[in-house]
């Protein structure tokens, strides 16, 4: 054979070795891949859920019928509305009816109850949406067991504890089908996203109930300054235009007395306005309607119309009673006006001893009426003819006469305030003395720091905050220098000797009132 037909063995052999070196190079490259796309960098072991992995929405069902689907358009009408009415409450509502149908029917009245909100955005931390169960039959109110409520303007998310709180105490039950498809509540959440800044709501859908049973619900929480009770309810149905505005002036005449007896057929929230009315006539409060109209008012249509109104509830200022602490300060206020001048004259006899004898002057009860030594708690305050403090000392639990505390804490403000050095001879001349004398105290129940901020009185409340066996108080009239409430209450932490970023819900806080009398003013 010749040579063009001799195999080059060598070659070949030199051909293969090379693919199967390619082959298995692929094959690498492919199993690492294959590695690589079926792991994540991260370790389980410090695996942590989203924040909306765990949580639970319910998702609106009337956007695109009631109100706009789009946010922007949703929010360019809800500010329209809100722009229409200009009133601006003095006093924070307790409660409000508002309407509930379609944003073209009723809308332009629902305003009028939001836009009284305005004044109190930054207050109002919780929102209770009370409304009829327009599709599930049920017995009693029952809440959702989502975590939020979605409208195309956002998330609003729920206030589980006091729906917790509300189901062990009063019985509401979870019953997410009542909420599933409920446009009562709905609807009103895009008007408080307009008007309310940080807030969670509550919402209660009520079906076979009686109003009483509603009214055990919501009275818990009635009187917290940082909550609101909306009450959903549109009023008589598919009536002319005349006798709907008879039948509506029925409602609006049982409202403005407070009479709890608007009948079913009068209004599709018969129940809830029922509450509201029962609820207002036991604490007091003022209703005030805000609007009256219906749906031939707003669409043209007058042969068959539904009606809607706006209501708000207000407490009398008037006849408002007294709660413990302001009978108290009433009780203090006679006292000092019979008692205030000795009094003063005690603490500065007890002063001047102190600096001039370098002794304790203790009143005796053959030189003053037998009333100053009824036990009394008070603080005495000195201050120097600039205004500057100079000392002050007080008593906060009653545990003897008042003539005798009163001298002993003027005493100690001039001699043992470890703030400043004792009095001297002759600051005496230019010392000015006033005396606080306190009420008893008032627990202040709350959810967190920024709960407590809510419920404490701005320039009315003294304070006393408690954590262990630290303790700090402040008098009312701190709040002239601390006219903040946080700034008010990160330094009445640190007179407590805790840090002012620190907070615990086992803190225990007190309110209290004074009464203060001046030296300078007898």
């Amino acid at each position: 054979m010749g040579k063009d037909s001799d195999i080059d063995y060598g070659r070949i052999v030199h051909y293969i070795l090379i693919a199967i070196v390619a082959g298995a190079l692929l094959w690498l490259n492919y199993c690492n891949f294959q590695e690589h796309i079926s792991s994540n960098n991260a370790l389980i072991n410090n695996y942590s859920p989203k924040e909306d992995e765990m949580a639970k929405y319910r998702n609106p069902v009337v956007a695109g019928l009631f109100y706009s689907s789009d946010a922007q358009s949703l929010s360019e009408d809800v500010e329209n509305y809100l722009k229409t009415e200009n009133r601006m409450s003095s006093y924070q509502p307790q409660i409000l009816i508002v309407p509930h149908a379609g944003y073209r029917y009723s809308a332009t009245a629902a305003a009028k109850a939001y836009a009284s909100l305005r004044n109190f955005s930054d207050k109002i931390r919780n929102v209770i949406l009370v409304g009829p169960s327009h599709r599930v039959a049920f017995d009693g109110v029952a809440a959702p067991s989502v975590d939020y409520f979605k409208t195309p303007l956002g998330s609003v998310a729920l206030n589980r504890e006091i729906i917790q709180e509300m189901h062990s105490q009063s019985g509401v039950r979870i019953l997410d089908k009542a909420h599933a498809q409920e446009h009562s509540l709905e609807v009103q959440l895009p008007f408080l996203q307009k008007v309310l800044k940080k807030f969670k709501i509550i919402p209660l859908v009520y079906g076979n109930v009686r109003a009483e049973e509603v009214v055990k619900v919501l009275n818990p929480y009635l009187h917290r300054e940082d909550t609101i009770i909306v009450i959903s309810a549109d009023l008589s149905h598919y009536y002319d235009y005349e006798t709907a505005k008879a039948l509506d002036k029925i409602t609006a005449d049982l409202v403005a007395r407070n009479e709890a007896d608007v009948d079913e057929h009068l209004s599709c929230g018969a129940i809830g306005i029922n509450a509201a009315l029962i609820l207002a006539k036991e604490n007091n409060f003022r209703p005030e309607m805000l609007d009256m109209i219906n749906s031939g008012d707003t669409a043209g249509d007058k042969d068959s119309v539904v009606g809607y109104g706006a209501w708000s509830f207000e407490k009398n200022k008037e006849t408002e009673p007294q709660t413990e602490l302001e009978k108290e300060v009433a009780n203090l206020k006679s006292f000092t006006e019979n008692y205030g001048e000795t009094l003063l004259n005690i603490a500065e006899q007890s002063v001047r001893e102190a600096v001039i004898e370098h002794r304790k002057y203790s009143p005796a009860r053959d030189d003053y009426d037998n009333a100053l030594f009824d036990k009394g708690a008070a603080f005495v305050t000195l201050t120097d003819k600039n205004g500057d403090l100079r000392g002050c000392i007080g008593t906060i639990v009653p545990n003897q006469g008042i003539a005798k505390d009163v001298a002993g804490n003027a005493y100690r403000a001039a001699m043992e305030d470890n703030r400043f050095s004792p009095v001297s001879e002759k600051e005496l001349d230019g010392l000015n003395i006033s005396i606080s004398f306190l009420t008893g105290f008032e627990r202040i129940r709350y959810m967190d720091e920024a709960d407590l901020l809510t419920k404490i009185n701005q320039d009315i409340d003294g304070i006393i905050l408690r954590d262990g066996n630290r303790q700090g108080v402040f008098l009312p009239s701190v709040w002239k220098q601390l006219p903040q409430k946080q700034e008010f209450l990160n330094n009445l932490k640190i007179k407590a000797g805790i840090s002012p970023s620190y907070w615990s819900n086992k803190i225990k806080v007190y309110r209290f009132r004074t009464v203060e009398i001046k030296k300078d003013e007898n």
